[in-house]
């Protein structure tokens, strides 16, 4: 293990530690004293330390080395560096286990100890970020120290892995069958506005079960109580509410796919709520339990009730406006 020398462009108390770990790498089991005297030969001729002589232990040789104006040049540019420290999501080619080194690792080069300061520093690193930066802003404020602060951001950073996002594609299952929302190309409704029909498929995943949610809002993240569309994957139609018609079996409003044009006519904009949820979270995440509502409060439910369609038993999803209960429940799934 090579023996490093000191010349003003690290922590001298890593330093010193770095050269106590090569003597004992090297078996050389020594004292103080002697630790202090190796040090004091491997610092820069430059670095010039008042009464270095008469300095007799590592300690001592640490109080004058963060003494001298190279270490306080040394803690200036570390802290400019960290000012400038931006977190880089993962999708977007970051590295948060890198990051998260990076900045604790200044935090200790700069002398920077008061969480208060950590955390304000820390946020203006993600302030670019709307879901890290808010929930850091709403989750920080009982963090003291910075193994918890480290903590809550590994959380976060597992939470947006799940966000449900404008263009997310994603599933939506009946929590109470445990089948999926679906829709087929070839099959369309023989009552009401006879177009593409919406129903409960099967309990295992597949590929007209899937949907592309489009935000009505700026925002990139699929919010609670904000607008979406859902677009059917496998034929881009659009998950709408016909008020004006019956659904086939329960006589509720039916629910169909209908093509972009025919958006005008009826009800396409969809709002999600929690269902039993003391969540305070605005962003909608995988997993998420859900109730889907659309204009004039009518809540997306299914129910076991089959109706026949091309020699086919399909259970039944409509829209209705009455008391909410277990079947109005749905739980959202990120696909990607």
């Amino acid at each position: 293990m090579d023996i490093p020398k000191y010349n003003g462009t690290m922590h001298p108390e890593e330093w010193i530690r770095q050269i106590k770990a090569s003597c004992y790498c090297s078996n050389n089991i020594i004292n103080d004293f002697v630790h202090a005297y190796l040090c004091k030969q491997l610092i820069h001729p430059a670095i010039k330390i008042p009464s270095i002589d008469s300095i007799e232990t590592t300690n001592a040789l640490l109080n004058a080395l963060k003494a001298h104006v190279s270490f306080t040049i040394f803690k200036d540019s570390c802290k400019r560096k960290l000012l400038t420290l931006k977190y880089i999501p993962e999708k977007n080619g970051g590295n948060t286990a890198t990051f998260l080194a990076n900045f604790q690792s200044l935090c200790y080069n700069a002398e920077i100890n008061d969480i208060e300061e950590i955390k304000n520093i820390f946020q203006k690193s993600i302030i670019y970020d709307e879901f890290f930066n808010d929930e850091f802003l709403k989750k920080s404020k009982e963090i003291n120290s910075m193994e918890e602060l480290l903590k809550l951001f590994g959380d976060i950073t597992a939470d947006e892995a799940i966000l449900i996002k404008n263009d997310s594609c994603i599933a939506i299952k009946h929590a109470a069958t445990g089948k999926y929302l679906n829709s087929a190309s070839n099959l369309n409704y023989k009552t009401g506005t006879s177009q593409q029909a919406v129903f409960a498929g099967k309990t295992s995943l597949e590929q007209n079960a899937l949907w592309i949610v489009k935000s009505s809002n700026q925002s990139n993240f699929v919010l609670y109580d904000g607008g979406i569309y859902l677009n059917h994957k496998m034929t881009g139609k659009s998950l709408i509410c016909c008020s004006q018609y019956k659904s086939p079996l329960s006589n509720h409003t039916e629910v169909s796919c209908h093509p972009e044009y025919n958006r005008v006519y009826y009800n396409y904009t969809w709002k999600l709520k929690g269902y039993n949820s003391t969540n305070n979270c605005i962003y909608v995440k995988s997993q998420d339990r859900i109730i889907l509502q659309i204009s004039g409060n009518k809540i997306l439910r299914s129910h076991e009730l089959e109706f026949n369609l091309n020699d086919k038993s399909l259970q039944e999803v409509v829209c209705h406006d009455e008391r909410i209960g277990g079947n109005d429940e749905w739980i959202i799934e990120l696909i990607h």
